[in-house]
């Protein structure tokens, strides 16, 4: 069998860390078939992940010159997937070549453009556009995979033409061996905190990138009336430390942070190597997602996994991903927002039951067992019965 994989979208946030846990996973269980990655053609970022010149005998690269939401990946990226003759071909994301005629399998990860537009596609025909190439991706799909049954759920909503059997739910995982507790040197773990004027146990922590469903704009105000109701307290020196790429298209983040009274206390980071990551992670008094919507959410159980307590948006799939493990609040109550920090905070009891809660859910979930569960998504399109779609 001769599958081919999407992966011009690696180094692009939760997308990118999919496509490439999924290639690495795939490789090392499956030997048998022939593997073709699409690459986007002079983007040097793929070869961090994959070396053109590896010595891997089921595996092919190709270099096509097809943009992510652009016309070439229409025209260019149609002709280099027709030109290989696959038997599957696995689309990570929507944005296929809507004339793609062949068997194929496509990951939604969420409908998160539908409800929260943003800047880039706020307009009538960038919306109309979205959901032309979202609909044809769904309805050519020999198969759908969904990372939640939250966004199953949400596909059969707003696309009530699928068929409930062509969507198959298949997890996204924890890869132990990069979030695995890296060891830091003193002077390092001195500098780390010194540069971000930081104390052990004493800093809110939020990872993830700025984008207008991830409710910044409400954590910065919880933590904004959290520090203000309690100025006598032991949240006097507390500080809230958001890790992430700026997206340019939403500063309202920065700016309101530079107005608030609290702006000293208030860190970016901007994006963190994985050792500076996981030693915040580990020495935060609790990692505090807010987010209005997510079709996975993989930052908390990131937290769980070094042991950070979590509270959480009660939104969209995050009650399915992280059960019981997780301290939840509506994440358009900024009231309810502070008070589960505050408890979080103080009652150790809590704290404690909620690390060893989370450091048993995170086991649920694994590239390998994605991978695997992947691979048998490429079988069933291959047999004769169901080479049709449902």
């Amino acid at each position: 069998m001769k599958i081919g994989i999407d992966a011009r979208m690696l180094g692009y946030s939760g997308i990118g860390r999919y496509t490439e846990n999924l290639m690495r996973e795939i490789l090392q269980i499956d030997k048998k078939n022939k593997y073709v990655l699409f690459v986007q053609k002079s983007k040097e970022g793929f070869k961090k992940f994959i070396n053109p010149e590896s010595k891997i005998s089921n595996l092919k690269i190709v270099e096509v010159d097809a943009p992510i939401y652009s016309f070439k990946e229409q025209y260019n990226f149609l002709k280099a997937v027709n030109n290989e003759k696959l038997d599957v071909m696995h689309f990570t994301h929507f944005n296929r070549p809507i004339f793609y005629n062949r068997p194929s399998v496509v990951t939604i990860h969420d409908l998160t453009p539908i409800y929260f537009p943003g800047k880039k596609r706020s307009s009538f025909i960038e919306q109309f556009a979205y959901r032309l190439v979202l609909r044809a991706a769904l309805k050519k799909a020999n198969r759908i995979i969904a990372i939640s049954n939250f966004t199953k759920n949400d596909i059969l909503k707003n696309f009530p033409f699928i068929n409930n059997k062509k969507i198959k739910v298949i997890y996204e995982g924890i890869h132990f061996a990069t979030t695995a507790k890296l060891k830091i040197k003193n002077k390092k773990r001195k500098n780390i905190l010194e540069n971000w004027k930081l104390k052990i146990g004493n800093y809110l922590l939020y990872v993830g990138v700025w984008r207008e469903h991830k409710n910044l704009i409400g954590l910065i105000r919880a933590f904004e009336k959290l520090k203000s109701i309690n100025h006598k307290s032991k949240f006097l020196n507390l500080k809230l430390v958001i890790v992430g790429k700026p997206n340019p298209y939403y500063c309202e983040v920065q700016e309101m942070a530079e107005r608030s009274p609290f702006k000293k206390e208030i860190i970016f980071t901007g994006y963190l190597p994985d050792e500076e990551l996981s030693f915040l992670y580990q020495n935060a008094a609790a990692f505090v997602f807010p987010s209005f919507y997510e079709g996975f959410g993989l930052p908390p159980l990131e937290a769980m996994e070094y042991r950070c307590p979590v509270v959480s948006s009660n939104a969209a799939s995050l009650p399915e991903i992280l059960g019981d493990a997780a301290l939840y609040f509506n994440p358009y109550d900024i009231d309810d927002m502070v008070d589960k920090i505050k408890k979080i905070i103080q009652d150790k009891k809590l704290r404690n039951d909620l690390i060893e809660k989370g450091k048993k859910r995170v086991l649920k979930y694994s590239w390998q067992k994605m991978a695997q569960e992947t691979l048998k998504v490429y079988n069933e399109i291959t047999k004769k019965d169901l080479r049709n779609k449902i």
